[in-house]
């Protein structure tokens, strides 16, 4: 994707917008209730109510953009680790006043 048709399609849509955009956001929404803690892609899929492969390739996107590290392996479990101490943090403040926010005001 060029840097011009990023600006006209914005940030927000660039990431959630393709037909995994959903799986991204619900896997985006357990970094408030785990914060920085170690998930494998089974912990993540059981509590997204996600298949395990679709919670897989949103990690890979998710860890493309910075907002998720690999960590140790358990077994043949990989972990991941949400960075909330980078950008993460700021995109989930700014989703969670959205979420807040009375409508139609």
């Amino acid at each position: 994707m060029t840097a011009k048709s990023m600006a006209q399609i914005g940030p927000l849509t660039n990431l959630f917008g393709d037909p995994h955009g959903r799986a991204i956001a619900k896997v985006l929404d357990r970094s408030i209730l785990v914060g920085n803690m170690e998930q494998t892609v089974r912990m993540l899929a059981d509590s997204t109510e996600l298949d395990y492969k679709t919670v897989q390739s949103s990690l890979r996107r998710l860890e493309g953009l910075g907002l998720v590290k690999k960590g140790r392996k358990v077994g043949n479990a990989q972990t991941y680790r949400f960075n909330v101490e980078n950008h993460l943090h700021d995109l989930v403040s700014f989703a969670r006043k959205i979420q807040l926010t009375p409508r139609g005001r």
